[in-house]
């Protein structure tokens, strides 16, 4: 769709900026919170991502190794200027050259210095947990040397977030069964907290830890750590420095994911987003500025996580995608404007009238009040903060006009 001439752009921020001003918003204050919000693009998005479900398409174009990513991290920087770390998997970015068993910290430095040069740098770390020999469990198995081995490569990661990286680590893992009986269920946790126990104790004070949880799959009868209570509960259990990852893709059809960060917000749980979109099971596609999304970012503007001044205060925020048909970095492009867009919408929310509806038990005119700021056309104000920022007014268009795709095809292949 064709963006905005620099006349309709002008007249169109004008109109909106009287309509917001009749409900006491200054549209000017939100222009400069949508350029102050910034989200992490995964290193993972631009090239190869596992196998099994994930296969072995590469879209034309492909990153074909973690410089290429950080060069194509760097141009979703470059045209939405919100996108300024890159997180990394220690399995997935090390050195071609190094075995998994042989990962240390100090061999992300020329990378974390290549990302630099490029215009981005090293955000959250994940260790990389679900390899091969994984099958009956990372941190929970019952092999004391698999979760030796994790523990240790764990470790690891802590090192290279705190040296390298924006010094918080995110755990996902793979653990779990497929059949009633084929594991002690309390067994599996209580080697998973040991293990999380060895972790937290040898990383630094200064990384925080932040769990992540799955309903389901790869088992499909049960996961060690399958909703956010159990994350909370294992991340409280350990210390302050840990807290609880949400992943859009990761819970039951129908799930309230609003009153899940309502929850951890209102109970200072510290806490993350890998942002996708969720039509089924673990949907891991370019986010789009849905009412789900909307009613979830009302709750972090509420709490002031977003772009407070304390950075401490803070959620960490990132998109996690393994694109599969789609052009990359278009998925990547069209996930950051959606989350923009997002944010730009709750901080239209009229908290004052909401909060009177709410206490006279006034069910409708509270929830109009709240479709009224999702339904308010933001656009002028992305485009806006944009043209001052001397950004492309729509970032995928963009990037169609900067022949970035042609040149990545020629180099690279498809």
């Amino acid at each position: 769709m064709p963006t905005a001439s620099g006349k309709h752009l002008k007249e169109s921020y004008e109109v909106l900026g009287r309509e917001l001003a009749e409900r006491g918003i200054d549209i000017g204050a939100v222009k400069e919170a949508v350029k102050d919000f910034k989200v992490e693009i995964p290193s993972w998005l631009f090239g190869r991502f596992g196998g099994g479900r994930f296969g072995n398409y590469m879209p034309p174009g492909a990153a074909l190794d973690s410089r290429a990513k950080m060069r194509d991290a760097a141009f979703v920087h470059k045209l939405t200027g919100a996108t300024p770390r890159v997180a990394i998997h220690a399995g997935w970015d090390k050195p071609p050259e190094v075995a998994f068993d042989d990962i240390e910290a100090d061999q992300f430095a020329d990378l974390r210095d290549y990302a630099r040069e490029q215009g981005v740098d090293f955000g959250t770390v994940s260790p990389t947990l679900f390899l091969e020999g994984t099958h009956y469990g990372s941190l929970s198995s019952n092999l004391a040397d698999v979760r030796r081995r994790l523990i240790r490569h764990a470790i690891t990661a802590c090192e290279i977030a705190e040296k390298y990286g924006e010094q918080i680590v995110t755990y996902w893992l793979p653990d779990g069964t497929n059949y009633p009986a084929q594991e002690d269920l309390w067994a599996q946790e209580e080697r998973l907290r040991g293990s999380m126990r060895e972790i937290y104790d040898a990383a630094s004070d200064k990384v925080l830890h932040l769990i992540e949880y799955k309903l389901f799959e790869p088992g499909t009868y049960s996961t060690v750590i399958c909703d956010a209570g159990v994350a909370k509960d294992i991340a409280q259990s350990l210390g302050e420095r840990t807290g609880v990852l949400v992943d859009m893709g990761h819970h039951a059809w129908g799930v309230n994911v609003t009153q899940i960060v309502a929850r951890l917000l209102g109970m200072g749980v510290p806490g993350g987003f890998h942002f996708n979109t969720r039509y089924a099971a673990d949907d891991d596609h370019a986010i789009e500025p849905n009412l789900s999304m909307y009613a979830i970012f009302c709750e972090l503007v509420k709490a002031d996580v977003v772009i407070n001044p304390d950075p401490s205060r803070n959620w960490a925020y990132m998109v996690d995608q393994c694109s599969a048909l789609e052009n990359r970095i278009h998925a990547a492009l069209h996930a950051v404007d959606s989350l923009q867009v997002t944010f730009a919408k709750a901080l239209l929310l009229d908290r004052e009238r909401l909060a009177a509806y709410q206490a006279e038990h006034n069910i409708i005119l509270a929830n109009r009040v709240f479709l009224d700021a999702f339904l308010t056309d933001v656009r002028p104000i992305l485009r806006m903060a944009r043209r001052e920022q001397d950004l492309p007014l729509d970032p995928v268009e963009g990037y169609d006009a900067s022949g970035y795709q042609k040149k990545i095809e020629k180099e690279r292949g498809g």
